[in-house]
């Protein structure tokens, strides 16, 4: 339990948490305050027990966010854990800020998916991020072939995956990291990596297979297609941190 709005405070926290920016909180007579930390700028948002919010710290790029959110929250109803209207017009930005090589066209596909969700269009917003998908795996897979240190067993991976589609490129990927003999020892990138790589991208590859080639007009949900855009930085986050280290390490199977 909190001192401050139970709702808001989880509205609050979930957002804090999505952005990476939440530094610790704690409960105050009557409201629940929130330590907020983005590289050199500091913030604080305290929830009071009406649910009033109230924005604190020096003016920087930080505050203003956490001012948009205030706003969001006041004016959407937010439920917890669901994206707040605005973030959507940040993903950009975020991948830009978490992922700095992120490839541009990765990031370009991404800005058309909002375009579309925006615009109401939820089979081009699907298309589109299975677009960005696809391209990010590829890099993945390409920057993994590359880290091999015995040509002969990457030209035979290479054999199986070249001109197929994502699904067999993905598949053989995944078949054949299980038995690399060296492992990110990071546990930020292998903590779920599976479920989350999984997960992420076999909704972009389903979907924007059924939009892609349809036999019916597909029925999909813009909450779904709003909660996978969300899923999605993360995804690509993974996604980065193993091309890192494919880029910095020999792979031997």
């Amino acid at each position: 339990m909190t001192n401050g709005d139970e709702r808001v405070c989880s509205v609050v926290r979930s957002f804090l948490e999505r952005q990476q920016i939440l530094e610790g909180e704690e409960d105050e007579q009557y409201a629940t305050k929130f330590q907020v930390r983005s590289t050199t700028c500091r913030a604080n948002i305290t929830v009071y027990n009406s649910g009033r919010i109230v924005v604190g710290g020096k003016s920087s790029p930080l505050k203003g966010l956490l001012t948009q959110m205030k706003d969001s929250i006041e004016q959407s109803g937010a439920l917890p854990g669901t994206l707040l209207p605005f973030e959507i017009d940040r993903f950009p930005d975020t991948i830009r800020e978490r992922i700095p090589d992120c490839d541009p066209i990765i990031i370009r596909f991404v800005n058309e998916a909002i375009i579309c969700f925006k615009a109401g269009s939820m089979l081009g917003a699907a298309f589109m991020l299975g677009a960005s998908s696809e391209k990010a795996i590829n890099i993945m897979i390409s920057a993994y072939l590359d880290a091999f240190s015995d040509a002969s067993t990457r030209d035979k991976l290479a054999s199986r995956i070249n001109n197929r589609m994502i699904s067999i490129r993905y598949d053989e990927f995944k078949k054949s990291y299980t038995g690399c003999k060296i492992k990110p020892p990071d546990p930020t990138i292998n903590q779920d990596l599976t479920q989350i790589l999984d997960g992420c991208f076999q909704f972009c590859r389903i979907t924007r297979n059924e939009v892609g080639h349809p036999q019916i007009v597909p029925d999909l949900d813009s909450g779904v297609i709003l909660a996978n855009m969300g899923h999605f930085i993360t995804y690509l986050e993974r996604i980065y941190k193993l091309i890192g280290f494919f880029q910095n390490n020999a792979i031997a199977v």
